[in-house]
């Protein structure tokens, strides 16, 4: 049985991220625990006080995330069938990310979900950048970033890419692997660098990967640098119409020091297709 969070606002972003998990493990035996996190906004807080006593505030964010989420739950129930899938739902009071560091501190789970906004135009936009806080601090969980026009339909191609600099280990790449056996996926292994030759260390590394990929349709190519790398590999999982990149982070990452530039964060914001951020176990 696997245990996804889903943290949600209600928007339409967070029923797209929903979705999509639906989709993705539709043949998996799951628990799908749907979390809303309800705070006062900062800027009409004030305001809100000024006519209501705190605590009426408060009851008023609650009963409303509660008549919310009551309406997800009753669409599911009414509208989802499958019978592999079981729902929770939790509404608390409290910042996000410290709400789902107490969750997980209660309840372990295989992945959290969540939807993004996406680009618009020159601006980078997160969804009130909560997916941007728990893709940067839950680094022991997988986290899927689903962009608000991503509309999975069959998992075909999925990118990995990689340095070489690092040796990958079975339950790192454990998430990645299951889609891809589960859905047959074609798996696409970069290699991102300034130039294509492989150091010693770098092909023993390359040498353990290929045999944890043992039996997985795989693909290796390369990439050369010619900017930021969060561009490179956003036009090659667009080239490749990849439904899903995964991305491993570790500390000592060419993939950062080459460009000194926060790959992760910059593929959450320009990648069109989905995001599985991979913890690290090292």
């Amino acid at each position: 049985m696997k245990t996804v969070l889903l943290p949600t606002d209600f928007s339409r972003n967070a029923w797209n991220a929903l979705f999509t998990v639906l989709k993705l493990y539709h043949r998996e035996s799951c628990t799908f625990i749907l979390l809303h996190a309800y705070q006062p906004a900062a800027d009409g807080l004030f305001s809100e006080v000024s006519s209501k006593q705190l605590w009426e505030v408060y009851e008023d964010l609650k009963a409303k995330a509660e008549v919310q989420m009551s309406e997800v739950t009753t669409y599911l129930k009414n509208e989802h069938h499958n019978t592999r899938h079981s729902f929770r739902s939790i509404c608390v009071q409290g910042d996000l990310l410290a709400v789902v560091r107490n969750q997980l501190q209660q309840e372990p789970v295989d992945l959290i979900a969540l939807g993004t906004q996406g680009a618009t135009g020159a601006k980078r936009v997160f969804l009130g950048s909560n997916t941007v806080r728990l893709m940067k601090h839950l680094t022991t969980v997988p986290v899927l970033a689903v962009p608000a026009q991503y509309d999975l339909q069959q998992l075909n191609t999925v990118l990995l890419p990689t340095d070489y600099m690092y040796a990958y280990s079975t339950v790192e790449l454990q998430p990645v692997l299951e889609l891809v056996r589960r859905w047959r996926s074609n798996l696409q292994v970069v290699y991102v660098a300034n130039e294509s030759d492989l150091k010693p260390a770098q092909q023993e590394h390359r040498r353990q990967l290929e045999q944890l990929l043992t039996g997985i349709p795989c693909h290796y190519d390369y990439i050369g640098l010619n900017g930021k790398v969060s561009d490179a590999l956003t036009s090659h999982a667009e080239s490749l119409h990849a439904d899903l990149v995964a991305l491993l982070r570790h500390r000592h990452s060419i993939l950062d020091t080459l460009t000194r530039e926060p790959v992760v964060k910059q593929m959450a914001y320009q990648s069109t297709g989905a995001l599985l951020i991979l913890p690290e176990f090292q």
